[in-house]
């Protein structure tokens, strides 16, 4: 692939080998449980702080620029609804579309 500084163009060109390394919607292969359709693709820009994401079953891609999420101390928890096996239509940045939510319930150590 070619370097790019451009956070666009970078996460373009990342997309694009994982879409040629995804596994065709629907397959299935009695005898190898191993091998699941690609249901979603992601990819994380750690420098810039945006994360994309495509659903198999969308023809879009959104995003979400974290640097406009407040992470700090004491902060809501938030979240973004995908729908059911990610069925709801997103496009484009997408932050001011967390709603406010429980947090996670995490199960005591033992």
């Amino acid at each position: 692939m070619q370097q790019s500084s451009d956070p666009r163009v970078a996460a373009a060109a990342t997309m694009s080998v994982i879409r040629n390394a995804s596994t065709p919607w629907g397959i299935s292969v009695p005898g190898q449980p191993n091998l699941a359709t690609t249901r979603w693709r992601v990819v994380a820009d750690q420098t810039d702080r945006l994360f994309y994401a495509e659903s198999a079953l969308s023809p879009n891609v959104f995003w979400v620029d974290l640097k406009r999420l407040d992470f700090s101390e004491g902060a809501p928890a938030m979240k973004l609804d995908l729908g059911v096996d990610m069925s709801r239509i997103l496009s484009g940045e997408v932050s001011g579309q967390f709603v406010a939510a429980d947090p996670f319930a995490f199960e005591p150590a033992e």
